[in-house]
């Protein structure tokens, strides 16, 4: 069978992960066909325009680019040109009473602001986070089959280990909260207060609730050298997406999946307008929506949630003419007083560079104000104007806000599901739960021949990175398959 008479590999969401997953089966010289119900690629890592400035459609954080972490990994692999700028300071923590917390990239220079600030002795702590955040890292792009889809796989992991792998698994037997004790750091007051505003962003999930290993890696993110892509974190996905049409992909934006059924070995992709046929797909969307399409839900598909379990995202952005009121471009901010009808206590504030005209061409910042949604409790989209105000009194109040901002818009849980079709309106990936190891989440083996998993519902698929490496990893599970 020649080239022109193969059926295409389609795969399905034009996310992070799905352009992933298409620039890894393009440069292997197969057909693919992306589609995407949505009218850009990005997903909840695009960037759209509004009045004449871009903003972000949720991620704004950029990490991962060294070459033995998962997108440096593509670059290396693809050739993927883009240029971000580094940042000297990765992000500035606000607590109440005018106190700020700078993450320095530097460990040394973190450990002593960090005991400074919350007047204890923890470069113990922060070392060993490091060292394992640098293992799991690493880790990342090594084990390509993990989790393991069988007891094969598991037995070739396991062959590969290393004395410092090992470490990384025990501590993804124990939570979070453990480790800190056992580390002697406390569980209650500023510190603990920190590290769950922190995994809450990361992980989407607490100490409690985090195993070690991940709760590491999250913590010390800061530590890794963090990024800022001029003319928003959607020139990533763009960069993606034109890389796979030279490699001779198709992107068919504006097409929604309505169905997908399995005849015999293969598959019948319905959309709203047409209908493909494939004997491989990688499905780049959550598994509750691609259980939706299929009627059923195949037997790899291990974790499932709902609404108790998940959440979604109120999103604030405006921009306004002002000076960048602090040294970082990011901030997590504990606010004085709870925000009405919002989850958790703190604001993640991100700016656009000053130097980016491309985001701003009148000289004005690009702000980005997102907090939790609790999905388990009712949202009415009359809050929305409640929300919005108390967040811009709140952002005034602590000095981020000294002008009047222009064109400000926000989004709840109807803006994500009608913007990005998830189910729920839920944003984030999976929350980290106890109990639940790294070996027993979704891996990119459906249970269905032919039919793999992508995205941040899919192991390891948390953040940009991760998200980038779950498409990776089930590109190279249907290379595999195809022989």
């Amino acid at each position: 069978m020649n080239q022109s008479e193969k059926k295409p590999i389609l795969v399905v969401g034009a996310g992070i992960a799905g352009l992933s997953a298409a620039l890894r089966l393009s440069k292997s010289g197969h057909q693919v066909q992306v589609l995407d119900q949505n009218w850009m690629v990005g997903g909840c890592a695009g960037t759209y325009l509004r009045k004449h400035h871009l903003y972000e459609s949720g991620a704004t954080t950029l990490v991962g680019m060294e070459e033995f972490m998962p997108l440096g990994m593509i670059v290396r692999e693809t050739g993927l040109d883009i240029q971000p700028i580094h940042l000297e300071i990765p992000m500035q923590i606000h607590f109440p009473n005018n106190r700020i917390l700078t993450r320095y990239e530097s460990l040394d220079q973190w450990i002593d602001e960090a005991e400074g600030f919350f007047g204890f002795k923890q470069a113990a702590f922060w070392k060993q986070a490091y060292t394992l955040a640098d293992t799991v890292w690493r880790a990342s792009t090594k084990y390509l089959d993990f989790p393991p889809a069988n007891l094969s796989e598991a037995f070739s992991s396991m062959l590969k280990f290393k004395p410092a792998d090992w470490q990384v698994l025990r501590k993804a037997l124990i939570s979070t909260n453990q480790w800190m004790k056992n580390q002697g750091m406390p569980l209650q007051g500023d510190f603990a207060d920190f590290v769950d505003a922190q995994l809450l962003i990361t992980a989407q999930s607490n100490a409690q609730q985090t195993n070690a290993a991940f709760g590491a890696a999250a913590l010390a993110y800061p530590l890794f050298p963090n990024y800022y892509l001029p003319g928003g974190i959607g020139k990533l996905a763009q960069a993606m997406a034109d890389l796979a049409l030279k490699n001779g992909a198709q992107i068919q934006l504006r097409t929604a999946v309505q169905s997908i059924k399995k005849i015999g070995s293969a598959y019948e992709i319905q959309s709203n307008d047409q209908v493909w046929h494939a004997d491989q797909v990688v499905s780049a969307i959550p598994v509750n929506n691609l259980i939706d399409l299929l009627g059923q839900r195949p037997a790899g598909i291990r974790d499932l949630r709902t609404e108790s379990s998940l959440w979604s995202a109120f999103q604030t952005s405006f921009s306004v003419r002002q000076a960048l009121p602090f040294q970082a471009l990011h901030h997590q901010l504990h606010c004085e007083r709870p925000i009405p009808h919002l989850a958790g206590k703190t604001l993640f504030v991100s700016f656009s560079h000053p130097n980016d005209s491309e985001r701003a061409p009148d000289g004005s910042l690009v702000v980005s104000v997102s907090a939790h949604l609790d999905l388990s409790k009712p949202w009415n989209s009359e809050y929305k104007a409640e929300v919005e105000a108390e967040i811009l009194i709140q952002l005034r109040e602590r000095g981020f806000l000294v002008a009047q901002p222009d064109y400000v818009h926000s989004a709840a849980v109807g803006s994500w599901q009608k913007w990005t079709g998830r189910a729920f309106g839920a944003v984030g990936g999976y929350p980290q739960l106890n109990g639940l190891k790294p070996w027993q989440m979704n891996n990119a083996a459906s249970g269905w021949p032919g039919l793999w998993l992508a995205g941040d519902t899919v192991y390891p698929g948390q953040g940009i990175p991760g998200a980038a490496l779950s498409g990776w990893i089930a590109a190279n599970r249907c290379l595999a398959a195809l022989g």
